[in-house]
């Protein structure tokens, strides 16, 4: 083995466990995700009813923010870890014990709250585990792993039927195995999570473009990650197809980040690239609201290109936001942003689900134009209203996972920040 190859690996050595934690977790949240909106479709639920589950998710999300860190404070991380994970994994047999929408909605926030929570404690953990010399060797291996592990969850539809137990049982062990890692390692006590309490005004001062932008991708995305499935289905797509499907635009989202993030640290400007790919998934959307009947490969194409775009908006949000911040600011505004992200991901899927139920299934990626199209016209009206920041002046783009606001405090730039201010 090579020294270049062994390098990584001795870096990554101390964090093992947890890292592979994160990919069991990871596993069964992103067959869960896709497995939810199908079963509940086959019960008839309805579009209306699979957007209020959808959005049910980022309400419990979003309140796991503000309800973890106290309660980690008061017990540790590995007693919560343990036990919203031990609550997580109950949760997808209690679906198969009460097949109600109305129950649907509640376990959908408890999972939401305990995905949020399990979130934390293991980036709280990587973050104490880390070091200067290997914390953007791990952070880089913990969004890789992110990405992979959710893309891979998708195939794991193909094991069975939506209609049957085996799907929901197989999430459950998934949640169940992430434990065991994560409580057996040996990586360091770690610190506390970040709170994450955003000053909404603070913010908007900061920069209009990030805080509209982040909202709006949220009730974008939050839409689509509920209903794409439904939407899917509708096409007379097989289960295969479904996971194929969704997979693109995973795999788009990803391979773009880091081609797209240099461009934006040597543009002129960096709102022109977030107006770029919010009008790029307007297009990608109006292809797909127009799907039926179109020839099968251009409709993945087409959601391929949306992932691309659609799953970029909110990093480069950050990135603009960071830029017009101080540097011990950087931990702060990136996790309001990620909360307002997660209160838009509560009212998009209810919006979409409306029109779908009203409309039709296409109808999910009308919303999702109209919203991206009007987020390209916004930023690009706030180019002629505020200066740029020169490039040799903002901060480098990163690209990072939407898990919790502690992965901010993970992140290598937070480390460069506080070095700067302590020297």
């Amino acid at each position: 083995m090579t020294a270049s190859l062994a390098a990584p690996k001795a870096l990554l050595a101390p964090v093992a466990a947890l890292l592979v934690g994160v990919a069991l977790l990871m596993l069964g949240n992103g067959l869960f995700l896709t497995l939810v909106p199908l079963r509940a479709d086959l019960e008839g639920f309805g579009a209306a009813w699979i957007g209020v589950i959808g959005a049910a998710y980022s309400v419990g999300f979003v309140a796991g923010c503000y309800l973890v860190p106290p309660l980690v404070a008061r017990v540790g991380h590995i007693r919560v870890y343990a036990a919203i994970a031990a609550l997580g994994a109950i949760v997808p047999l209690l679906h198969l014990l009460a097949l109600h929408p109305a129950a649907w909605v509640l376990f959908r926030i408890i999972i939401g709250l305990c995905i949020s929570g399990l979130y934390m404690v293991i980036e709280s953990w990587l973050n104490g585990a880390a070091t200067r010399r290997n914390r953007g060797t791990v952070f880089s291996a913990y969004v890789a792993i992110h990405l992979a592990a959710v893309t891979a969850g998708q195939y794991l539809l193909l094991l069975d039927t939506p209609s049957s137990s085996k799907l929901f049982s197989l999430a459950t062990i998934l949640f169940a195995l992430a434990v065991i890692p994560v409580c057996l390692t040996r990586a360091p006590s770690p610190p506390l999570p970040v709170k994450a309490r955003p000053d909404l005004a603070k913010l908007w001062r900061n920069s209009q473009v990030s805080v509209v932008g982040c909202f709006t991708n949220g009730m974008a995305n939050g839409a689509v990650w509920s209903l794409v499935p439904v939407y899917a289905k509708g096409l007379g797509l097989s289960v295969a197809g479904i996971a194929i499907f969704i997979s693109v635009a995973i795999v788009g989202g990803a391979v773009v980040q880091y081609p797209l993030g240099r461009l934006s640290d040597r543009l002129p400007d960096r709102r022109w690239l977030i107006a770029a790919v919010c009008a790029v998934a307007a297009a990608a959307g109006a292809v797909l609201l127009a799907a039926d009947g179109l020839p099968a490969l251009l409709v993945y194409v087409a959601y391929f290109f949306f992932g691309a775009a659609a799953f970029s908006i909110y990093g480069f949000s950050v990135a603009h936001a960071n830029d017009h911040a101080d540097p011990e600011d950087f931990v702060e505004i990136s996790a309001g942003l990620l909360v307002i992200f997660g209160v838009g991901a509560v009212a998009g899927p209810l919006i979409a689900a409306a029109l779908m139920e009203a409309l039709g299934p296409g109808y999910l990626f009308l919303f999702t134009g109209v919203v991206h199209g009007a987020v390209a016209l916004w930023t690009f009206r706030r180019t002629k209203q505020r200066r740029a920041i020169a490039p040799e002046d903002r901060e480098d783009y990163v690209p990072m996972a939407r898990t919790s606001p502690n992965i901010f405090a993970f992140d290598p730039r937070a480390e460069e920040a506080e070095a700067d201010r302590d020297g």
